[in-house]
């Protein structure tokens, strides 16, 4: 298995005949196949990730350094939170992460940045796989939304995410070949999607790839968002159209 192909899938690695069980489990958990890495991982889950109250987020917020590239002052983390790729993970000053949230940062190209002031509500999945996703200062994203890229996912300053939002950043399935199975035709990698700073996403949106929210936008809830929407217009709709400006 070769880490720096454009793709990390979790079934190349399970099919990797050249890795041992434990190696493959230290590629999902730690980025590497690191079986001290590995140990250190599952010790800090094991004994600081389900503690209750304010002594679970005191401990988080000592042991969890351990694990991120980056970790600002003043952090909240909840509990039950899972990091994958840890040392790609960056998160700033004053930010706060609910339970059951993912941070996934798979391949060696992969990073997540989470900038200050930032809060992710529970069950919430960050997930970039050899990209980068980028969350912009103050910006709060909703629970139970993903938040995926295989190629670019920018979120700018300030933005507010409803729950349960999708933002499809990465590209589509190949399926025009002729065998029948689209797992095998491979993906066809896309843009990725930018949020502008300033812009309300509301709940149960979809924002598929290549689209650019722009600065101070507003997408009402249950849209599917499949084109881009210029900065200060409210939309809505399956598919979302512009209705008008939020500044006439």
């Amino acid at each position: 298995m070769n880490s720096k192909d454009e793709n990390v899938e979790i079934r190349e690695i399970v099919r990797d005949e050249s890795c041992s069980g434990l190696k493959k489990y230290a590629m999902l958990a730690v980025g590497k196949p690191s079986i001290g890495g590995l140990i250190c991982y599952e010790l800090i889950m094991l004994f600081f990730s389900g503690v209750f109250g304010g002594l679970g987020i005191v401990l988080r917020r000592v042991f969890y350094g351990f694990l991120l590239g980056g970790l600002g002052r003043n952090v909240t983390i909840g509990r039950n939170v899972v990091i994958r790729g840890g040392p790609r993970v960056f998160i700033g000053d004053n930010v706060m992460i609910g339970d059951d949230c993912v941070l996934d940062a798979r391949g060696e190209n992969a990073e997540i940045k989470i900038g200050d002031d930032v809060v992710i509500s529970r069950n919430t999945i960050v997930r970039a796989r050899n990209a980068v996703l980028d969350i912009g200062n103050g910006s709060d994203i909703g629970a139970n939304c993903l938040l995926g890229t295989d190629s670019r996912l920018s979120v700018g300053k300030e933005v507010l995410i409803g729950a349960y939002t999708y933002l499809c950043a990465g590209g589509n399935h190949c399926f025009k070949g002729k065998e029948i199975c689209v797992l095998s035709q491979g993906v066809e990698k896309g843009d990725g999607v930018s949020i502008g700073d300033g812009a309300w996403i509301g709940a149960r949106v979809t924002v598929l790839d290549s689209v650019s929210i722009g600065k101070g936008a507003v997408i009402g809830a249950h849209s599917l968002v499949k084109k881009s929407i210029p900065e200060m217009s409210v939309a809505f709709g399956t598919p979302a159209e512009v209705q008008r400006q939020r500044v006439s």
